[in-house]
């Protein structure tokens, strides 16, 4: 499995997501992969509650159960859990609401950082609230991905007669860089909101 593979090429960790799975076996498969890379000082992020987003789905109502977590957690001996708090995976907008009150409540109730999924479709302000209520590691692909297409898309557009990649992959990638000393900034608290 994909898992494995990883970590046989020296990744020193993993996301696994079984959510869409039911919970029972969300947990049993989580914890067979928790204990396969511990055993080989694997770091093992889970997910819990289904965030939405993938392959068209999207469950904007689900959400990560506090108590439901904590057992989870317990049970898995995952070292950090990504929850359902009201984003969505591959959002192209910034309108998604968090649920301030339930990052709040998993904090308290699990002992391992939590982590943001589909932090794309979270404006800036959310999102630096998001960790000053709890949330640990934020992770975003949509957004960079849109201002690398962006920047490539501009200078192709300028320069209809460009082939050599070089040209406009080194501006997509700077518009990248740009984009996550932002967010970061963001994230720190760094940035004005």
């Amino acid at each position: 499995n994909l898992v494995h593979e990883a970590v046989r090429l020296g990744f020193s960790s993993v996301m696994f997501d079984a959510s869409t799975l039911p919970y029972k076996e969300n947990l049993r498969a989580t914890r067979e992969v928790a204990e396969y890379c511990h055993a080989r000082d694997v770091w093992v992020e889970a997910e819990l509650g289904e965030v939405g987003g993938k392959d068209g789905a999207h469950a904007p109502g689900v959400r990560t159960d506090p108590a439901q977590a904590r057992d989870f957690v317990a049970a898995t001996g995952v070292d950090a859990l990504a929850v359902a708090v009201g984003s969505s995976h591959a959002m192209t907008t910034r309108d998604a609401v968090l649920d301030f009150p339930l990052i709040a409540a998993l904090r308290d109730a699990v002992g391992v950082p939590l982590v943001l999924h589909g932090s794309s479709g979270v404006a800036d302000a959310e999102l630096a609230r998001a960790v000053a209520t709890g949330m640990t590691k934020v992770n975003v692909s949509t957004h960079l991905n849109k201002q690398f297409t962006a920047a490539a898309r501009t200078y192709l557009e300028a320069h209809p007669s460009a082939v050599d990649p070089r040209k406009y992959l080194g501006p997509a990638r700077d518009a990248v860089a740009e984009a996550v000393t932002r967010l970061l900034g963001v994230l720190h608290g760094v940035h004005a909101l």
